[in-house]
């Protein structure tokens, strides 16, 4: 995941970095799938953001990210062929069909639909080459309609694995409720201490650290919107050009709404 948003929430997103797990950070099986997707050579390569996991799909890699605080803390190129630039996915600083293929993970998820999905898709437009590859990790909102209560139960009940899956779960529910995929981080957060107020109880019967409970409040009073669309909002979204090449995912929990979704641009 990368930056857009607030400097702020960022800037504390980075710092509690190391506390956050799957599936709001890609698994081996993400990476295995990526790979086979662009192939065992793919060339240079656009990273979206500083996924670390991210930087094995290719030795040429140039990342782009927009929060110095990301760069400082997360960014570890793995060697001279992989490098970072400061900067915004939606005015990408890269010369007409520059790279062979882009990747992110969650990078949709931290636009606004569908404006910042369209704006998106056409900068890498301009900067993939023809026949170029694009394989994006997404988290998908699902069509079951879960309520925000039902997740809560759920998790008191100990049903659901980690809380970052619940998270994600409670963040889905809340735009199901509202009928539109864009929500305010702050909402997040709001939702929970209405649902869950006592964290102590939550940890106890979930079974999950406080520690991990606790990188909720980085969204308090966070200006960030995240989207949550369906995989037919992302598919609407996609302007021509781009070939689906397939709907991808692995099986850990939540994997189901969390595809990869890979696309050939066709110029």
């Amino acid at each position: 995941m990368a930056a857009a948003g607030g400097a702020d929430h960022w800037q504390a997103h980075a710092r509690q970095w190391s506390r956050i797990g799957g599936p709001l950070r890609p698994g081996a099986e993400d990476v295995g799938i990526m790979r086979r997707i662009l192939g065992p050579q793919p060339g240079l390569g656009l990273l979206l953001g500083v996924t670390a996991e991210l930087s094995a799909l290719s030795d040429n890699m140039v990342a782009v990210e927009r929060d110095a605080t990301m760069i400082a803390r997360q960014w570890r190129p793995r060697g001279p062929g992989q490098s970072v630039r400061q900067g915004d996915w939606l005015a990408l600083p890269f010369g007409a069909d520059s790279f062979a293929f882009a990747a992110g993970d969650g990078s949709l998820n931290m636009l606004r639909h569908p404006d910042g999905y369209g704006r998106l898709f056409e900068q890498l437009r301009v900067c993939l080459r023809d026949q170029g590859r694009l394989a994006l990790r997404v988290f998908t909102a699902a069509h079951d309609n879960e309520t925000p209560q039902a997740a809560a139960d759920a998790a008191l009940r100990g049903d659901i694995g980690s809380f970052h899956a619940f998270k994600w779960r409670l963040a889905m529910a809340l735009v199901a409720r509202a009928g539109q995929p864009d929500i305010a981080v702050a909402a997040i957060h709001a939702a929970f201490d209405a649902l869950l107020p006592d964290r102590a109880l939550l940890a106890s019967r979930a079974g999950w650290a406080r520690a991990d409970i606790d990188t909720v409040d980085v969204y308090r009073d966070s200006p960030a919107v995240y989207s949550f669309p369906t995989l037919r909002q992302v598919r609407q979204a996609v302007p021509a050009g781009y070939a689906e090449l397939g709907v991808f995912h692995g099986s850990y929990e939540l994997a189901e709404r969390c595809p990869i979704l890979a696309w050939s641009l066709h110029k």
